[in-house]
């Protein structure tokens, strides 16, 4: 009782991770720098950045051999214009309703299967089976619902380039504000900008090669799962690498 009490603290000591945050004045102003400058510039080289994104993407079609009958103009936003992307052709899917039905019966078995081998993807897989049914329903009683190449490539841009240009303000927080080294912080939030947007045009390159085989019956389920989802994903990776980066040089292994 009396090693116990003398165990007693005032307060709990918060773990090693969380007991020092390096933030000064210096390092904010970098941060805050580093961030209005890189959105300022996605903003401003907007369409040079949407015009490298589709060449990439129509790249990838290419060597993928999906056909693509050249370039569409699609509107993204009135302060950007628009952007010329490749025009892959959609089936409907009344044309071959058959290729619809197999490919759903497919995805649920598929799902179905996910969800009761892997226990812990279960609440997401449900959700996903909740996507594909309201595709299907959609295309049941509704069939002259059709999207093409266009409109999907326009839903994507507008919402890649909201992603990039709030990214730089992630970017700062995640990296510069939280890293031991604000330079390094700096260097993997340039780093995560431009794979945003080389992942972004390869994603869209997928998405589309799918709609071609597929039609729209899994357009909601990209969407979802490649679009604005992936984002965080792929932030979520980078600033881990980097901690755990950061850590190894700084901290060295620890001693036994």
């Amino acid at each position: 009782m009396i090693f116990a009490a003398a165990m007693r603290r005032a307060y709990i000591y918060p773990h090693r991770s969380v007991r020092s945050f390096p933030l000064s004045r210096r390092r904010l102003i970098t941060a805050l720098g580093m961030a209005l400058l890189l959105s300022a510039a996605v903003v401003y080289f907007g369409r040079s950045l949407l015009a490298a994104h589709n060449r990439i993407s129509s790249f990838v079609l290419s060597q993928t051999r999906i056909p693509s009958s050249g370039l569409r103009i699609v509107e993204v936003f009135p302060f950007l214009g628009s952007a010329a992307a490749p025009d892959v052709p959609v089936p409907h899917h009344r044309t071959n309703p058959l290729r619809t039905g197999v490919s759903f019966a497919a995805c649920v078995l598929a799902l179905m299967l996910i969800h009761r081998r892997v226990p812990l993807s279960r609440n997401f897989v449900v959700f996903l089976l909740i996507l594909l049914c309201a595709a299907g329903a959609v295309i049941v009683f509704n069939p002259s619902f059709y999207f093409d190449s266009a409109m999907f490539e326009q839903i994507w841009l507008r919402g890649e380039i909201l992603v990039w240009i709030i990214l730089p303000w992630v970017s700062a927080f995640l990296f510069v504000l939280t890293l031991p080294s604000a330079p390094t912080g700096v260097a993997w939030a340039l780093l995560v900008q431009v794979y945003a947007v080389v992942w972004s045009a390869v994603r869209l390159a997928f998405c589309l090669g799918v709609l071609h085989y597929t039609g729209i019956l899994f357009l909601p389920l990209l969407w979802f799962c490649l679009g604005l989802l992936f984002d965080l994903v792929y932030i979520l990776v980078f600033y881990s690498l980097a901690l755990h980066l950061s850590i190894k040089k700084d901290g060295g292994l620890r001693a036994s």
